[in-house]
Formats: structure tokens, sequence, C-alpha cells
């Protein structure tokens, strides 16, 4: 059986964001401000919204926990349309359907009860803990001292900084524990993580099974200070998927003029474009190296005027959470090698519809060889940068930039691989 046990730390003196390494302090800093466009916009969008909306996400955390599990008993592409449509929208196991269903229910309970002010009280962590015992299936031992939680729930610091502390303590438990140790942290630690921030008025997590190594890498780190400094770093980077993909639920009609976010855009656009035609000059050095009738082309442009590529754009906005609105600007590399291809298009565009002034920059690789075709970069929902109204493009193209050099990385590496 399992028990946690936390420090006591009500007052939050050690957890206080100006303890954090300035790195973490300014992810927090960037949360924040995205977190204010996001609450402006929630209050214009319809009440009614609140709860469809909210199930897709809680229906695809499901979905990754159970991936974390090593019990990813659906395929992908299935996977994409249980959580966008429902657990009847594709053919799986009834028993499986009800597994994910009650799993879905508890999550929407959990975040209905935060909404009508449920107070933290031991009696009530117990029963959710009951609800959601652990990864293993719903006979995993999980047991805990609801007056810690209800404790360490009431630390006064920032909402990530307390969230990342709940978990940490889920997961020292689970390492305590004589039984088995699950894969990946159950659902129950990421419920409380989410129940701790929902209370605080942001989105609940949604987590990715491709930063399943991350994150087990962040809880095997050697002191308390570095994992929660390392978590609280995963949690901003999901929260800010989470803001990005709640922005994009349609908001309430308002006297307001749309947002503009062209200026920002096409500034970035024009820095991207020039970027990929100086990488794409030496590619073509070591690309020929390997085929003398290699290829390397740079092409741009925005989907107002090309249709070529709205399928990858929208499925790059899928995978980093957000539905895109009607600005878009790509810059694509093309590289032809022997017999393999890449295409890579890297975006900036507007996210939700009308657009929130919010942009993210995404990309999506295409690699075509003797073995089909296949995703070059298996991105994250992290993977994407996140830009703001107030954002100045000479500000963040260095992310942009870092964004950019990843995605090409990764993406020529599959294809070198691909052809020798």
């Amino acid at each position: 059986m399992v028990t946690v046990t936390l420090v006591n730390t009500r007052r939050g003196h050690d957890l206080a964001p100006t303890r954090f390494p300035d790195g973490v302090r300014r992810r927090l800093i960037s949360l924040d401000r995205l977190r204010e466009v996001w609450a402006d916009h929630q209050a214009r969008r319809p009440d009614h919204q609140w709860a469809e909306e909210r199930r897709r996400f809680f229906r695809r955390h499901v979905l990754e926990l159970r991936t974390l599990a090593g019990q990813a008993e659906v395929a992908a592409a299935d996977a994409a349309r249980l959580a966008a449509l429902g657990w009847d929208s594709a053919d799986i196991a009834d028993d499986l359907r009800d597994r994910l269903r009650a799993d879905e229910e508890a999550l929407v309970s959990m975040a209905e009860e935060c909404r009508s002010g449920q107070p933290l009280t031991p009696g009530y962590l117990d029963g959710l803990a009951r609800k959601l015992p652990g990864s293993d299936g719903p006979d995993a031992p999980f047991e805990h001292t609801g007056e810690d939680l209800a404790e360490a729930a009431a630390v006064e610091t920032h909402p990530l900084i307390r969230a990342a502390h709940l978990q940490l303590g889920c997961d020292r438990a689970l390492r305590a524990s004589s039984a088995p140790r699950p894969r990946a942290l159950g659902p129950f630690p990421w419920a409380v993580a989410s129940l701790s921030l929902i209370r605080s008025h942001y989105p609940p997590l949604v987590m990715d099974h491709r930063l399943a190594s991350l994150h087990g890498e962040v809880l095997s780190r050697p002191s308390e200070e570095e994992r929660l400094a390392g978590l609280v770093e995963l949690f901003a980077d999901l929260e800010t998927a989470a803001l990005r993909g709640e922005l994009s639920w349609t908001a309430r009609a308002s006297s307001r003029p749309p947002a503009n976010t062209a200026p920002l855009a096409i500034s970035l656009h024009r820095r991207l474009l020039e970027h990929l035609r100086a990488a794409s000059a030496s590619l073509r050095l070591v690309a020929r190296e390997i085929d003398p009738d290699a290829r390397v082309s740079v092409d741009a442009g925005d989907v107002c005027d090309d249709e070529r590529h709205r399928e990858r754009l929208d499925a790059a906005a899928e995978r980093a959470m957000f539905t895109r609105g009607p600005g878009c600007w790509w810059a694509s590399l093309e590289v032809r090698v022997d017999e393999g291809e890449l295409r890579l298009l890297i975006a900036v565009q507007d996210v939700g519809a009308p657009a929130t002034g919010v942009l993210a920059v995404t990309a999506d690789g295409r690699l075509v060889s003797e073995r089909g075709e296949r995703d070059a970069l298996d991105l994250a929902s992290t993977d994407c940068v996140t830009l703001i109204p107030t954002d100045s493009a000479g500000e963040r193209w260095p992310d942009v930039e870092r964004f950019a050099d990843d995605v090409v990385s990764r993406a020529v590496g599959a294809l070198m691989t691909a052809v020798r």
C-alpha cells in the first residue's frame, strides 16, 4: 500500500517563486502573460461550451496516460478520433470503452466539483483516490493520508509550483511503496495536480506520451529542488499547450475589432524564410556529397494563396492542441537525396477563429522513402512557440530560431538515416 507524506510547507516559504532559478521564474512569467489573454477570452465565451470542450481534452489526457502506462490498446488514428468525437466514434472493445468512459467521467466530475467550490477535505481526496487509483487498473493499491494532501494543496505559492509539489509528493510515495511501481505516474497524481490548477483558474493538464522520457528524467534527478524545478518547467509547457487549446474555443461576439496579428507574424515569417534559405545553402553541400543530383529548395507563402499545405497545417495545429485561425504564414524546406525526400513545413499561425491575438509557430515534417511516407518529427504538444499580442519580433525571434533549428536538425537526421 502507498502512503503519501508531504513536507509541512503550508505557508509556502520554501516554495516561493523567488527561490527558483531564473529560467523557471521567466517561464512562469511568460505563462501568466498568456493566461491573462486566456482569462479575457474565457470571460467572453458562452458558459455552455465549458463542459463539452473540456471533455475533449480530458479524453485526450486519458488516452495519453494509458499510452504512458503501456496500455495503448487504441491505434493512433482511432485515438485522435476518440478524443475529438467521443468513445463511440471508433470500433473498440466494449470493456475498454467502459473503462475509458469511467476515467473521463471521474475527471469531468472533479472539474465540476471544482467549479462548485468543493473544498479539498481529506475525505474528498480519499474519494478521488478511489475513483482514480492508479495506472494499473481499478484494483491497483493506492492509499494516502488525505490530511497531508489537503495541506499541500493550501500552500501559498504560484499555482504551477503547488501542482508540481503535489505530484512530486505522490511520486515520492510510489517510490517508497513496496507495491510494483507503474511505468509512469497513474491518473491520481495527475488528477491531483490538475485539481489544484483548476481551483486556481488554470486549465487542467493534458499529458503527451512523447514527454515520457523527459518526465521520467525529471523525477529521477538527485535532489528535491532539481526535481521540483524540472517538473514546474514541464508543467509550464503543458499549461501553455492547454491555454492555446482553450483559446481556440469560440468566444462570444463582441464589439471589439478582430486581433491584428499580421505585423508580428509577417516580421517573424520574413526572418524564418531568410533563416531557412541560409540553412539550405550548407545543407545542399552536405546532400550533394551523398547524391550529386540532390535537390534542396525553399518556398514560402500563406494559406490564402496556396492550398497545398492546408491539411498539414491543420495537423500541426492539432498536435499543438489548438484550432488555427484565419492567418497563416508558412515556409517550406524540401530535400531530395537518392530515394528519400523530406518535406518540412514551418508556420506562424493564428490561434483560434476569430483570431485571439495569440500566434503559434508550428512544424510538420513528412519523410518519403522506399518504406513509404511517415512523420519525420513526432512532435509533442509542447513543441511549439507561443506568442502573445504584446510580444515583439526582436524579443521572440531567438525562441523561433531555436525551434526552427531543432526541427530542421531532427527532420534532416531522419532523412539521412533513411537513405543510408
